[in-house]
């Protein structure tokens, strides 16, 4: 089967500590009462199946789409998930208030930990944020399980974990393991593994809408959470420009790559049949268009464009964020060795994200 580009319609997820950014930055028509917190663009997920919005293939979900030819969608390189599905999720995340410090743990502690879901490690990109934003990711120094337990008895668990401010066009690479929360005011796309599985540590002693604190899971939480921190922190983006089209690789690991590119008028890419692309715009408007098929993203709109897809173009000037299913050697370490960076760079880049 060939399937042409593919763009979904989004889902709105109410959450407690939902914003209004999605409506106001994004101008998102959101009719739904209560807080939103996340907008799931792609996702193959039990809890939102998304739905193609218009195309060929309009109101087919992409579970559909995967049973009818999987193959064609996730090419050569790229693996559905142990239930036969998508292996990557797309949301924007709108946080109004501070979400609860937690951890997602890695493929082979949800399996051991009897979770029906994969693993979780994840990468944000900040679409927009408030001046005095932060974000937390990963532990102090020298902090060790039973500071840990000790701070969670005692209430606060702030003290031990790693804050940082953030502005828009901000990366920070979320390995499974690693303590983290997203702060107050931000906007951000997640790109993650296709899973659903969150540990809550700690959640600031606020209430839920029923007056009581929300369920922590502080057992699995110990048993997931890393005590390196070499993962923590924005990512050091490394840059290069090929056939004219500047690009930043912000993450490669073995379940995704990003890449921040910028186009100028328009850029031609090429794939090999190896992996989907998900393409996010990051500006105002974007046409992404290949042979017989095309969709207009506005800003935080994203497509999905199958492995069967060999040649397509962006048209617009502004941002992108790519994501793919990466060989590293091949896509990421042979290019930047190309262009001038050295192994040690590379390895920075690369080191431990192999959760």
């Amino acid at each position: 089967m060939h399937f042409g580009i593919l763009k979904f319609r989004e889902t709105y997820m109410p959450r407690l500590w939902g914003g209004d950014k999605l409506k106001r930055v994004l101008n998102r028509k959101i009719y739904a009462t209560g807080a939103i917190g996340e907008a799931w663009l792609i996702s193959d997920h039990p809890a939102c199946e998304s739905v193609v919005a218009e195309g060929e293939f309009a109101g087919e979900t992409l579970r559909a789409l995967m049973d009818s030819d999987g193959v064609s969608l996730l090419g050569s390189l790229a693996k559905p998930t142990v239930h036969g599905r998508f292996p990557l999720l797309l949301k924007l995340i709108d946080a109004g208030d501070v979400l609860s410090v937690q951890v997602h743990p890695d493929d082979e502690q949800a399996a051991r930990l009897g979770e029906a879901d994969a693993g979780k490690t994840e990468m944000w990109h900040v679409l927009d944020a408030d001046s005095d934003s932060v974000m937390i990711s990963g532990l102090r120094d020298g902090v060790t399980r039973e500071a840990v337990f000790e701070a969670l008895s005692s209430g606060d668990i702030s003290r031990l974990v790693r804050s940082f401010p953030v502005a828009a066009g901000d990366s920070v690479f979320v390995a499974a393991g690693s303590a983290h929360a997203i702060g107050a005011g931000i906007l951000l796309a997640e790109i993650q593994q296709n899973s659903n599985v969150t540990y809550r540590i700690f959640d600031w002693n606020r209430l839920d809408d029923q007056g009581a604190p929300r369920e922590l899971h502080i057992e699995k939480a110990l048993s997931a959470l890393s005590f390196e921190n070499a993962r923590s922190g924005r990512a050091a983006p490394l840059r290069y420009t090929e056939s004219g089209i500047p690009r930043e690789v912000l993450a490669a690991c073995r379940h995704f790559a990003a890449e921040r590119i910028t186009v100028k008028k328009h850029g031609d890419f090429h794939s090999d049949a190896r992996s989907f692309c998900v393409v996010l715009a990051l500006d105002d408007v974007m046409t992404i268009v290949a042979e017989n098929s095309g969709c207009v993203l506005e800003r935080g709109e994203a497509a999905l464009i199958p492995a069967c897809i060999s040649e397509w173009r962006v048209e617009g000037a502004g941002g992108i964020m790519r994501y793919y299913v990466p060989d590293i050697a091949v896509d990421i370490v042979e290019p930047l060795l190309r262009h001038g960076y050295d192994e040690e760079q590379i390895r920075l880049l690369t080191r431990l994200q192999t959760t």
